[in-house]
């Protein structure tokens, strides 16, 4: 097993090193392209621009908001970025039962912006961060599908900025263990076992947001596309906070992409290392 674990290690390592290699030598294609965009100085479509890589700034207005269609939910905003958390068993140990949240994963919801004339395709408001918790619930709307909205707690039971929409429950539960000792009373085994029982299965979700906090202007590079910025297949989305010039933009494009590419291969090396050393000699016994 510690064979097939240093094997990991080692493959894992020369993947990230190549594909940090890869983001190298990428760098000199980019910055190419993106020598080539049309920089405007106003979000408009100009006809003489279709189809060629254009950059923009200005400040994000939604058009749509952010709608939630598994749990029919609207969100006001461009961009939310939802938790999933279900209450389950978490151990069972010596007939001791325990219960709390665990994670159910991510995911990204876009609602519909533009930048002036331009309408922002969804790749590129999905690059947008969610900077905020999202509290501003439409309370109509989560009554009617029965859920319930409430605040989070820490594992030591103090409240959290973060709201849940509950599921099947009644609020965001604290942690829970009963136990099947026979010394403790039935009526209270029982009891509380039948409490396990009801929270059980209960789904939460809660949303971090898009809110312009950080910049309420935003500088997108992008394809035109009739009144659509569509993302660039080759520089996939170039967005960031702030009205930048183009000589910023390649500088901060490039930057990003030798950094997180310098960061692959140190990864990858360190998880190398990891795989291909031995063992340390136990030391022998007097």
């Amino acid at each position: 097993m510690k064979n097939k674990g240093k094997i990991i290690l080692i493959v894992l390592g020369a993947v990230l090193i190549a594909l940090g290699g890869k983001g190298l030598m990428d760098i000199p294609a980019q910055k190419a392209v993106l020598e080539n965009a049309v920089y405007l100085d106003e979000p408009v479509v100009l006809p003489e621009n279709e189809g060629k890589l254009v950059i923009i700034h200005g400040k994000p207005e939604m058009t749509a908001p952010a709608y939630d269609e598994e749990l029919g939910i609207t969100l006001n905003t461009i961009k939310a970025y939802r938790y999933d958390e279900e209450y389950k068993q978490t151990s069972r140990e010596k007939g001791v039962f325990k219960y709390g949240w665990v994670s159910r994963g991510q995911k990204g919801i876009a609602g519909e912006a533009s930048v002036g004339e331009f309408a922002l395709d969804e790749k590129t408001i999905n690059g947008l961060a969610a900077d905020s918790e999202y509290e501003d619930f439409d309370m109509a709307e989560i009554g009617a599908k029965s859920y319930v909205v409430g605040r989070g707690k820490t594992k030591e039971g103090a409240w959290t900025d973060r709201w849940w929409v509950i599921v099947d429950g009644t609020y965001y539960y604290d942690s829970f263990e009963y136990s099947n000792d026979l010394s403790i009373p039935h009526i209270t085994r029982e009891m509380d076992r039948d409490i396990a029982k009801e929270r059980e299965g209960a789904k939460a979700y809660a949303y971090k947001v898009y809110t312009g906090m950080s910049s309420e202007e935003v500088t997108v590079a992008g394809i035109q596309q009739g009144t659509s910025l569509a993302a660039d297949e080759t520089l996939g989305v170039v967005l960031r906070n702030g009205a930048f010039s183009k000589e910023e933009v390649l500088s901060s494009n490039t930057s990003s992409l030798m950094g997180g590419s310098i960061a692959l291969i140190l990864i990858g090396v360190v998880l190398g290392v990891l795989g291909l050393r031995k063992p340390k000699a136990k030391a022998k016994e007097a």
